[in-house]
């Protein structure tokens, strides 16, 4: 190991104390220390003798956007204090050096930090949380607002409906997500509309990160016939519902029993985005099973229904609604609704830490369940998160000893925090508590602004005439 590398695992161990590893099949200090992680921050910039090395300021980032008040301020402020408590050093509460320092990391060491972390973690999965031993993962995509700024509405540009200066830029990302373990493993960012913005077209560009053996749910915006054949390519195997504008006649094809069938699907036309080299090495047909239960069809690539019951992979299907709740959790409980960066490279990196972040408390959630026999996606995110929170500060300026006891503590409290179970509970999509009575923004604010101030003058103007 080289002087770099060394650096690293010592700031590891120094501002991720809480995170002591044991001997677990999951541990997160464990995947951080792993040599691709390793790699990964050495490569980031040269380490040089200053407050916010690239590590210091990936963690202390990570801590902002977990944070309900996501301010530079804050986060400094915070850091600064504990810097005093720990090591009686003081440290400025200027924004400008955390800011300087977040703006050199690369956006590739997030996006690879993501990758590898969640990747790592998902092939160290415990067999029984896996359908037929094997890693079950999801696409979906979802979005997101940003500040009003001009950077940002060059690259992420606001709805066409709404008038200029009234609106937000909006990003488009989609997500592959491990459902074995909870971990974001591959992520996309694009505009919200326009020309290779679809989820689709974005999915294409990380398909790379679906793994021979892999199970990948999706709703029925996927199931496509290039997408599919990209699955089997890769030794993939898929579960879609059906998409709407298709026919399914079960009278066809190979019956497999009532409403459950082998049909063969022809190549479509070539799209627009494909080159003819990509178009020609596509089959020209292809067999998938169709089946239906429940007034839903469902299509997929497990042809053998004796040994894959249509009943068992309509249950697994059911899964894919926990991608909807992860990324209710990503974008509410960890407040990435409305991101405050104001440039769009910074945008992207501030997405790609609350994919990092998100990680990392799935990781310690898997470590906790892999302890103490439960199963991931039983516990409550929202209620891990509330007790990192509550732990983190004591782990700053407790000794190492005291931190494992603590942190062992903090796993078996995470494993209690389980989802409820509240079978046939319906609720009305309605809110009862109502909005301020503030009227919308109808017009820029310069204009509304520049209204107010020539309102304010004539007031003036006429109090002095009287």
């Amino acid at each position: 190991m080289d002087s770099r590398q060394s650096s690293v695992t010592t700031q590891i161990e120094k501002y991720k104390q809480n995170l002591i590893n044991g001997n677990y099949a999951i541990s997160l200090t464990e995947i951080l220390q792993h040599d691709s992680c390793q790699r990964i921050l050495s490569e980031c910039r040269e380490f040089r003798d200053r407050i916010y090395t690239p590590i210091k300021t990936i963690f202390t980032f990570i801590r902002q956007v977990l944070n309900a008040d996501k301010s530079c301020k804050n986060v400094v402020a915070t850091l600064a204090a504990e810097e005093l408590k720990e090591s009686k050093k003081k440290i400025s509460e200027n924004t400008g050096p955390y800011c300087k320092a977040r703006q050199r990391i690369p956006e590739k060491t997030v996006e690879e930090l993501v990758k590898v972390t969640g990747q790592i973690a998902a092939t160290k999965s415990l067999s029984g949380w896996k359908p037929y031993g094997r890693n079950l993962i999801v696409f979906d995509g979802s979005t997101a607002k940003m500040q009003d700024t001009v950077a940002n509405q060059q690259v992420f540009p606001q709805s066409r409906s709404q008038k200029a200066g009234i609106g937000f830029p909006i990003t488009r990302f989609v997500v592959i997500l491990s459902l074995t373990i909870g971990t974001v493993l591959n992520y996309a960012i694009g505009a919200y509309s326009g020309k290779g913005t679809g989820e689709s077209s974005l999915l294409r560009s990380i398909f790379c990160s679906v793994k021979s053996g892999d199970i990948a749910l999706g709703d029925r915006y996927f199931p496509s016939f290039f997408l599919i054949c990209d699955l089997k390519a890769v030794g993939a195997d898929g579960i879609f519902r059906g998409q709407a504008q298709r026919h399914y006649d079960f009278r066809t094809g190979v019956s497999l029993g009532k409403n459950d069938h082998v049909a063969t699907w022809e190549k479509p036309q070539k799209p627009e985005w494909m080159t003819d080299e990509e178009y020609a090495a596509y089959p020209s047909q292809m067999q998938v099973r169709e089946f239906k239960i429940n007034g839903n069809v469902y299509v997929t690539t497990f042809l053998n229904s004796k040994k894959y019951h249509k009943q068992e992979l309509s249950k697994i299907y059911e899964r894919r609604w926990e991608v909807e709740i992860s990324l209710k959790n990503i974008k509410n409980t960890m407040n990435m609704d409305f991101l405050s960066c104001k440039r769009p490279d910074m945008v992207k990196k501030e997405i790609g830490i609350h994919f990092l972040a998100y990680n990392f408390i799935r990781i310690m959630m898997a470590e906790a369940c892999a302890k103490h026999q439960a199963f991931p996606n039983k516990i409550s995110f929202k209620g891990s998160v509330q007790l990192i929170r509550a732990f983190m500060p004591h782990f700053i300026s407790s000794s190492e000893e005291k931190n494992k006891m603590m942190y062992d503590h903090l796993l078996k409290l995470i494993v209690k925090n389980k989802i409820g179970n509240r079978p046939g509970r319906m609720e009305p999509r309605a809110i009862k508590r109502r909005p301020k009575a503030f009227p919308l923004l109808k017009k820029s604010r310069d204009v509304e602004k520049h209204k107010l101030m020539r309102k304010a003058k004539k007031i003036k103007l006429e109090d002095v005439m009287s």
